[in-house]
């Protein structure tokens, strides 16, 4: 699948304006596929209104289009974003076409915000352990008062950082004085780990945006492995499965269902919060409508968008692992990759998780399969 835009950018629009933004969505494949399912995701606010042509059921042979029109029409001021999920049976299964607009009202540009320190930086910090807090002022340089409206942290690494203080949306700010904000940095994976502060106000022009930085660093001390991840499978679905619980393994062994591939890596309990490790999120395909799969990532922000997804269910924390920095697994562990296969709908998704090399090489050149790359890293 492509699409002429994933992303609309509105930028500032007054209240009670309306603009439309059209998208193109063509099979740009050499083989066709069908729409399963188009839906407004749930967090879509009320300035946005979709048409589209796109509908479930619809088949595109390869340069064949459909038309998706986008209309942002404010109610009130502040930004707001929405999107479209695209599910269908191409190599790309759930596309998310997504849209930001900000209304704006006479009050835009009566108050300006600025930052002290900007940007907000953090020495390097260990992996899974929290830093020291670090205050930045929001200062109104006036000349009216401002009121936020929206307080958020987003970015790549946005869920690596929090904050308290006194800044509150719907708490006035006077011009000339500030309110604060505490910052604290637990990094979550490896190198580079940037955010921004946004503030949103009626009275601002734009949106004020605080670059935030800081780097994770590799733990000191690590504790012994004390987790067994074994694969199972259901041979029926080819349904790939991990456990790190014996008691959920007996029960799989049990079962007569599900057999053991013979393949299995080391980890952490979710119990045992070790330094330096990250949780595991579970995801299993919610029950006639998604993949008839689990899914499993150490990703916070990828566990955030799916369990937003209505396809997928979450299951809790399965196990804690080490993560790979920039695609590559450090000294003494061993990379597990990531495979996924699409279907012919959204419930025949599958998904794979092999540590083993020559497994892996095997699934490149099985029917169907795409290496998505490392995602977790096992100690030897």
């Amino acid at each position: 699948m492509c699409a002429s835009e994933q992303t609309l950018l509105f930028g500032n629009r007054s209240v009670g304006s309306s603009t439309l933004a059209e998208v193109a969505i063509s099979n740009c494949g050499n083989a066709p596929w069908s729409f399963t399912a188009v839906s407004i995701d749930p967090a879509t606010s009320a300035a946005w209104r979709i048409a589209t042509g796109c509908a479930a059921g619809l088949t595109l042979a390869p340069g064949a289009a459909c038309g998706l029109t986008v209309t942002f029409a404010p109610l009130s001021t502040g930004q707001t974003s929405g999107g479209v999920w695209l599910s269908n049976t191409s190599e790309d299964p759930q596309v998310l076409i997504a849209f930001y607009g900000r209304g704006v009202d006479a009050e835009a540009g009566t108050a300006s915000l600025s930052f002290a320190p900007a940007p907000l930086a953090f020495p390097p910090q260990p992996v899974g352990t929290s830093s020291p807090g670090i205050t930045v002022s929001l200062i109104n340089a006036g000349p009216e008062t401002l009121i936020p409206s929206a307080l958020v942290l987003n970015g790549p690494a946005a869920y690596d950082y929090r904050a308290t203080g006194t800044c509150r949306v719907d708490k006035p700010i006077e011009p000339g004085a500030p309110c604060t904000l505490t910052f604290f940095f637990t990094p979550g994976g490896l190198g580079s780990r940037p955010a921004n502060l946004v503030v949103d106000a009626p009275q601002l022009a734009d949106l004020a945006i605080l670059s935030i930085v800081g780097s994770g660093a590799a733990s000191a001390a690590l504790p012994p492995a004390d987790a067994d991840v074994v694969e199972f499978v259901y041979p029926p679905a080819e349904h790939y499965f991990l456990t790190a619980s014996p008691d959920e393994a007996a029960a799989l062994d049990a079962s007569g269902l599900w057999q053991r591939t013979g393949f299995h890596f080391h980890a952490w309990l979710a119990a045992d919060d070790a330094p330096g490790t990250l949780p595991v999120c579970r995801f299993t395909g919610t029950p006639n409508i998604g993949p008839n799969s689990h899914f499993f990532t150490a990703d916070a922000q990828e566990c955030a968008i799916v369990a937003a997804n209505p396809y997928w269910l979450y299951e809790g924390t399965a196990f804690r692992t080490l993560v790979p920095n920039a695609g590559v697994c450090a000294q003494g562990t061993s990379p597990v990759l990531r495979f996924f296969r699409p279907g012919s709908d959204v419930t025949q998704v599958r998904h794979r998780y092999v540590v083993d090399p020559a497994e892996a090489q095997a699934m490149r050149s099985a029917a169907g399969w795409q290496e998505e790359g490392p995602v977790f890293c096992a100690p030897s």
